[in-house]
């Protein structure tokens, strides 16, 4: 009875092994770009812009992923018009405490955060571990106008000032991410790559704008669908189906 009950362990064993061959567990460490285009509202106020962000994941052995990641947005492109109407007044022009004309740039700039869970179907049956890669999630999001210029000159653009024209809005970020992820068996070359979708529900958080002398209560869904790549240090765990040691006991 003994040797037919080992016979029997070792069978299922060998079978719980073939069902899970090659799937392990693992940590992803992604440093990633993002080039994103927006849509509706937000494209009124602002061009194509940049991400750089980490994103650190965890992949469990039946495939599913949960992960988290952390964006700056910078863009060189604002779409704001009248911002500056009451400082230009008739000349035209941003004139300096020197009574020069002042060169202002406006620039983009934010931040987001997200969680997210997903889910890695492989396409190819000898590399268990990669495939298409499909997730959704929650966070949070962050954007406004960055201005410069020569310091002193400006100081109705300075300190608190600035606040009046900035347009600081934020609020809870929807993100959604198809693409292909690909962790290497030999952990030579792990990357990703893909469409991002990112719709930010927001609101200008500034109390009062000075141009339009009242407050912004608009809320806002800024909506953006981009390309995403990034190239990751993956960190293989053990083999899927198995329990802490038991995998290197089962090979002995």
């Amino acid at each position: 009875m003994a040797i037919v009950s080992a016979f029997a362990q070792d069978t299922a064993k060998t079978s719980s092994n073939a069902k899970h061959k090659d799937l392990r567990n693992s940590v992803l460490l992604c440093f990633n770009y993002g080039r994103h285009i927006p849509v509706g509202i937000l494209a009124q106020r602002f061009g194509n812009s940049n991400s750089v962000g980490f994103l650190a994941a965890y992949k469990f052995g039946n495939n599913l992923q949960v992960q988290a990641g952390v964006n700056t947005i910078f863009g060189s492109q604002v779409k704001e018009n009248g911002i500056f109407d009451t400082l230009i007044r008739n000349s035209g022009y941003l004139i300096d405490v020197n009574g020069n004309y002042a060169e202002v740039k406006q620039y983009q700039r934010g931040y987001n955060w997200h969680i997210d869970i997903g889910k890695i179907i492989p396409i190819n049956k000898f590399d268990k571990n990669s495939g298409l890669l499909l997730t959704a999630g929650l966070g949070f999001t962050q954007h406004n106008i960055k201005y410069t210029f020569q310091r002193t000159v400006l100081p109705q653009l300075e300190g608190e000032y600035a606040k009046g024209y900035d347009r600081l809005t934020n609020g809870l970020l929807l993100r959604g991410f198809l693409g292909y992820q690909r962790i290497d068996p030999k952990s030579m070359f792990n990357f990703i790559i893909g469409i991002e979708f990112l719709n930010g529900i927001t609101q200008n958080r500034r109390a009062y704008n000075y141009d339009t002398r009242m407050a912004d209560l608009t809320r806002r869904n800024d909506t953006q669908i981009g390309l995403k790549l990034g190239f990751m240090i993956a960190l293989s765990g053990r083999q899927a189906g198995t329990k802490k040691g038991e995998e290197e006991r089962y090979f002995d």
